[in-house]
């Protein structure tokens, strides 16, 4: 379970590690060196690796930086042909590590690497200039210049520049107190979402069975954990795990993690699934983002322009459909759905790139905004305005705070989860872990941004005030244009599909109102009756004595117009409102009676 002999390792324990960094730079510019300097271990393990020199796979190692403190660093290949690979190691990084060769210096992967960080979120880093020994004093000097000028404008503006040497240590002592005072600056907490992983690795090991290995690019796991293999939907436990190289109980975010998961020995995980939480991550293959061109991008993106989509360890052919037009000029950006051949497992705020399959070129990068899980892509006039309505609900948000939180679960309740959810409804539709979710709620509830329909069913209360407009126009509308002084629960909720939770809060709030009274399965429009006209409420007290007068020998409906001298319709309503205030018993279709005589009926037998 480690880069240099699985399955023999210590078990004691070391300090926490705070962060993963990932080396970056052209191939043959000293990484894994450095990285071997830096952490003692050798990060190159493929034979091919050790005898051309150059990093074909990710390594990984743990580096230790005293008071307690390490991180884990990726050494990431150089080669251009190996970009991909590169891209799954930024996954999870919370800082890199750009190294730059004083005798070649900026390189062409040296910028595409700078450009695919950027794109997938890298934040913060650091510039190595290596190999000093091979070159004068005044190279080093112009070799920081021409970096510093490359790096304006990119997260790396501000980054500093440590020269060294990996064969003489000149410089090192500067350049190891540089790293150390860095990440203690940037150290990255784990955040605070569902476990997920994209699978790096996959092994056997005698007596242990399957062992799978990666970056949680999320949330955090525990020995004896369920998790889900998606695709493919299969579930193993997890027996054992081991963080950086030695045993531990738990791992998460931001740390290279071996997990044993004897179920798996049947079906071998591939690289580009994702291991989670069961039920939480669902595969698809249309989404929506806002892509950025990549720096330099010579010839823009046509629409339908096939490329490739790399995000975590996944690698999947799509097609680029753009929402708004075009964008020309590199470093811009645009609303844009990428539709891929095959389904893969990927969320909401997911970091990717897309590049051109020939030549091999990196051309662009986003943030998913939403994913479409049905098989038909939508509709550009629909789907325009919902992205962007999106981009305004989250404008100025950090969707990792508290406050970012809360807003993830009011979106996802007013647009995903439109009439009511639970709280584990929430958990899994956003990726948050169940113990964040019911006091964002209680927040949401207390600041009326959200309503509480049950002891757990949640609403957004934008929705609800919508709803309730609408079964109150309803009621307007029977009230003025049908002249109606009852409804019934049935032609109230005609063609409103909504769930039982919803319609019993609106109730409530109706009759709390008093837009309505409650009668048995009938629904009393006080407004209306309180409003009668003095000759209806004439017929409809002449209606209640013609049946307390008539005892047994009561008329029957389709008499009482001519008896009372009114119109069908309005002796209908009268009667239907009689009814429902239980003044007058309909025995039967035809046979109506007195409620007292109802009542004598009864004591009879």
């Amino acid at each position: 379970m480690n880069n240099q002999a699985p399955g023999q390792l210590p078990t004691q324990a070391n300090p926490d590690v705070v962060m993963m960094i990932c080396t970056a730079g052209h191939v043959d510019h000293g990484k894994t060196l450095l990285v071997t300097m830096l952490t003692g271990c050798q990060t190159d393990r493929l034979k091919e690796e050790i005898e051309r020199g150059m990093t074909i796979e990710l390594g990984f190692a743990p580096c230790y930086l005293g008071n307690n403190l390490s991180v884990g660093i990726v050494d990431v290949p150089g080669h251009e042909k190996l970009v991909k690979t590169m891209v799954s190691g930024v996954s999870g990084i919370g800082m890199t590590l750009l190294v730059i060769a004083a005798d070649d210096g900026l390189m062409p992967q040296t910028i595409e690497h700078v450009q695919i960080m950027e794109l997938l979120g890298v934040r913060r880093g650091l510039v190595a200039l290596t190999k000093i020994d091979l070159v004068t004093p005044e190279r080093v000097r112009q070799c920081r210049e021409d970096i510093r000028a490359f790096l304006a404008g990119t997260f790396l503006a501000q980054a500093p520049i440590c020269p060294l040497s990996s064969k003489t240590f000149e410089g090192f002592d500067a350049f190891y107190e540089t790293l150390a005072a860095e990440i203690s600056r940037v150290a990255q907490q784990p955040q605070s979402g569902v476990f997920r992983m994209p699978i790096e690795r996959v092994f056997t090991l005698t007596g242990l069975g399957t062992i799978v290995s990666g970056i949680p690019i999320d949330g955090a796991i525990q020995v004896g954990a369920q998790v889900e293999l998606v695709p493919g939907h299969h579930l193993g436990r997890v027996r054992g795990i081991q963080r950086f190289l030695r045993d531990a109980a738990q791992g998460g975010c931001g740390q290279c993690l071996a997990l044993n998961i004897p179920e798996f020995n049947k079906i071998t995980p591939q690289r580009g699934q994702v291991l989670c939480l069961p039920d939480h991550l669902q595969t698809a293959r249309c989404f929506h983002a806002r892509l950025r061109l990549a720096p330099g991008l010579k010839k823009p993106l046509d629409n339908a322009e096939l490329v490739k989509f790399h995000s975590g360890t996944i690698e999947e052919t799509g097609k680029l459909y753009w929402l708004d037009p075009a964008p020309t000029q590199s470093g811009t950006a645009a609303l844009a759905s990428i539709v891929l051949e095959n389904p893969v497992a990927i969320a909401v705020r997911d970091r990717f790139i897309l590049r051109r399959p020939s030549p091999p070129t990196t051309v662009a990068g986003g943030e998913v905004l939403a994913i479409s899980y049905t098989e038909q892509r939508p509709r550009k006039a629909v789907l325009l305005p919902q992205l962007q309505a999106q981009e305004a609900f989250f404008a100025g948000t950090d969707p990792a705070t508290p406050q970012g939180m809360e807003r993830r679960i009011e979106w996802h309740l007013l647009r995903e989860r439109k009439w009511g959810a639970s709280a584990q409804d929430i958990c899994r539709g956003i990726l948050l872990p169940a113990g964040v979710v019911p006091p964002a709620l209680a927040r949401l509830c207390q600041a009326q941004k959200i309503i509480a329909l049950s002891d757990d069913n949640y609403i957004h209360a934008d929705v609800f005030r919508a709803s309730f407009a609408e079964v109150e126009a309803r009621i307007q509308r029977a009230s003025q244009d049908d002249q109606a002084l009852t409804l019934t629960l049935g032609e109230l909720r005609r063609d409103l599909d909504w769930p039982a939770p919803l319609w019993n809060r609106l109730e409530a709030e109706l009759q709390q109102r008093r837009n309505i009274q409650r009668r048995g399965d009938k629904l009393l429009l006080p407004t209306t009756i309180d409003q009668l006209p003095a000759d209806e409420r004439a017929v409809a007290e002449r209606m209640l004595r013609l049946y307390e007068e008539s005892g047994f020998h009561s008329p029957r409906p389709e008499e009482l117009p001519e008896l009372l001298k009114t119109t069908p319709a309005r002796s209908a309503r009268l009667l239907d409102y009689l009814a429902s205030q239980r003044l007058l018993i309909h025995v039967a279709p035809n046979v109506v009676l007195s409620a007292g005589h109802f009542k004598q009926a009864q004591t009879w037998w």
